[in-house]
């Protein structure tokens, strides 16, 4: 399962995804707290919705992706 604290490991080995954390970081310090945890829930969302490789398709809220076809 990927979690918020592999990818930041992930981050520390690669200088373009560390040069690019910093800038979000700085962008994100310009925002409230609650601005803040929107973003990331929105991020959250995003990855959570997509599919994984090897995994089945997840139903999201808004109902079915427009890829499946009705029986």
């Amino acid at each position: 399962m990927l979690t918020f604290a592999s990818l930041l490991e992930d981050v520390k080995g690669n200088a373009p995804a560390r040069a690019a954390m910093s800038l979000l970081d700085a962008a994100l310090a310009r925002r409230t707290s609650d601005e803040q945890g929107a973003f990331w829930r929105a991020i959250d969302l995003y990855y959570v919705s997509r599919k994984a490789p090897g995994a089945e398709p997840q139903a999201t809220e808004a109902g079915p992706s427009p890829t499946t076809q009705a029986p």
